[in-house]
């Protein structure tokens, strides 16, 4: 039976794949609440109190007055308002507190009793070190938004969103690794070889479209249009304000980056249609079909949140979902991939 196969190490898996699933959305609320900037410390121990005090809630607000973000936008915020994002912040924060933990204590423990095979420990090595990386990035970002600005860097915004889709690939990977392994996923009719270079570029160029978004967020290019397909009448918006071009603008300038961020959608959804046909073509086992369906599924439903975003001034709980889906995009279509490359070695 297949439950008698799932052992502690893929539960353990598994575990830290909802876990950082989780984070990424907790700090895409974080990030929409305008709560990142509320701790202005970063205390890696300490730093997991809650403030239970008034007293300790006055220096921690003392602390936020500091910033420019509260004396050029929230000089006007109570107390209780200022609770609410400090929570926030200090959720996401002592959230990754916990995927440190839930990693280790398992980690020391199944490597003890020589329960992980060697052929998983680079992937299990490469996770460790990349969640100790995002600790740092995650600071790194935060403080590139307490001098001289109201907001993080989009750069630094971008890398940290990056990294933990990195992890949670790494994760994914090995997961779905173990279980191919196992045979607890069949090996027989996946996807042919023959698709296995076009669902690599299409990961790519999906991994790369989630990530750009980092910069749509970090700009707030989202909300310079609130028209779709056109940009406010235009075809193609005027993002050079008569200056010369500047590779700069492709991350800085508001315009090009919602323009860019479309119109790679549009050429995703033109790969998609491509991937569709080779997949049919191919004549893909039915039992895994269901796959590309759902990630048709996904991308409609991604299309459609966007397109509902720029209508309505992208409320917080659209921009949620959005972000949600886009991992669910992220993990089906890496999964097409991992079964193809499968399908390559048992060709092979």
């Amino acid at each position: 039976m297949i439950l008698n196969k799932i052992n502690l190490f893929s539960l353990w898996l598994i575990t830290l794949l909802v876990c950082v699933i989780s984070i990424i959305l907790i700090g895409g609320y974080t990030r929409i609440s305008d709560s990142g900037l509320s701790i202005t410390e970063w205390e890696p121990i300490s730093g997991i109190l809650f403030p239970l005090t008034s007293g300790t809630w006055n220096q921690e607000f003392d602390k936020y007055k500091l910033i420019d973000e509260f004396k050029l936008i929230n000089s006007a915020m109570t107390l209780q308002e200022f609770k609410v994002i400090y929570f926030w912040e200090w959720f996401h924060r002592a959230f990754a507190r916990l995927i440190g933990v839930i990693y280790i204590i398992p980690f020391v423990y199944l490597a003890y009793y020589q329960k992980i095979e060697k052929k998983y420990l680079q992937n299990l090595f490469i996770i460790g070190l990349l969640l100790i990386i995002q600790a740092f990035i995650g600071w790194y970002m935060v403080k590139s938004g307490l001098v001289n600005r109201v907001d993080v860097s989009q750069y630094r915004l971008a890398l940290h969103l990056t990294t933990a889709f990195i992890i949670l690939g790494f994760i994914f990977h090995t997961l779905l690794t173990f279980y191919l392994d196992n045979k607890l996923i069949s090996e027989r009719s996946i996807f042919s070889n023959n698709l296995s270079k076009l669902l690599l570029i299409f990961f790519i160029f999906t991994f790369f479209q989630i990530s750009y978004g980092a910069f749509v967020s970090g700009t707030h290019s989202g909300l310079v249009y609130n028209t779709w397909p056109l940009y406010d009448g235009y075809l193609i918006p005027n993002f050079l304000d008569n200056s010369l071009f500047k590779i700069s603008f492709l991350f800085e300038n508001s315009s090009l980056i919602i323009f860019i961020h479309r119109s790679f959608a549009l050429l995703l959804f033109i790969l998609l249609i491509f991937l569709n046909y080779k997949i049919l073509m191919h004549r893909v086992s039915n039992k895994y079909l269901s796959l590309i369906v759902f990630f048709n599924i996904s991308f409609f439903i991604q299309a459609v949140l966007g397109i509902a975003m720029t209508y309505l001034n992208i409320p917080w709980y659209l921009a949620l979902l959005h972000q949600g889906n886009s991992i669910a995009m992220f993990l089906l279509v890496l999964t097409m991939y991992l079964f193809s490359t499968k399908s390559s070695l048992n060709e092979t």
